[in-house]
């Protein structure tokens, strides 16, 4: 598949099937996550994969914005390092953010829907996958097969978002 049809093709996912998703296609999933590129190359990335319906109810019990049961969940966290300043904090956000456009593009391609979910509860997520201290849950991204094929939503023309050399100054295509 086309990188820009994968960009443009993939959907925000809510409703989905009963059917599992196998190991295969989470391995998938992870090496896609595993070659994200991360500030520094530090990798501080941390994937904890949920399919066990038990643990998936839970999370989904503390996760308001997730509505139906997905087949899986992936909860991307940071292996933060103590004291991290500000800058490093941020690299957490965009490296994790990074990992998880990587999953929800690799999973578009083998027909899995995903969503990503900010709306949950840290600590109750944390406390659920036993995670250590210095892990923090960032993301949790939603796997399933789609039971909806949603319309793309619009997307703001190139002359509003873009400027040539300086802010304001139009972007002529």
């Amino acid at each position: 598949m086309d990188v820009f049809d994968a960009i443009k093709g993939r959907r925000s996912i809510r409703q989905f099937t009963d059917e599992p998703i196998g190991k295969e296609e989470l391995e998938r999933l992870l090496e896609a996550a595993r070659w994200a590129p991360s500030g520094g190359n530090q990798q501080n990335w941390r994937f904890v994969v949920v399919t066990s319906p038990p643990q998936r109810e839970l999370i989904r019990k503390f996760a308001p914005g997730i509505f139906a049961m997905p087949a899986a969940f992936i909860v991307i966290c940071a292996d933060k390092e103590p004291d991290a300043n500000p800058w490093k904090e941020a690299l957490y956000v965009a490296d994790c953010s990074i990992a998880a456009q990587n999953i929800m593009l690799a999973a578009y391609e083998i027909g899995i829907g995903t969503c990503v979910a900010l709306s949950y509860a840290k600590v109750a997520v944390s406390e659920i996958l036993d995670l250590p201290e210095n892990v923090e849950p960032m993301l949790v991204v939603t796997l399933g097969y789609p039971a909806e094929d949603p319309e793309p939503p619009p997307r703001l023309e190139l002359n509003e978002i873009a400027f040539m050399d300086e802010y304001g100054k139009e972007w002529v295509s």
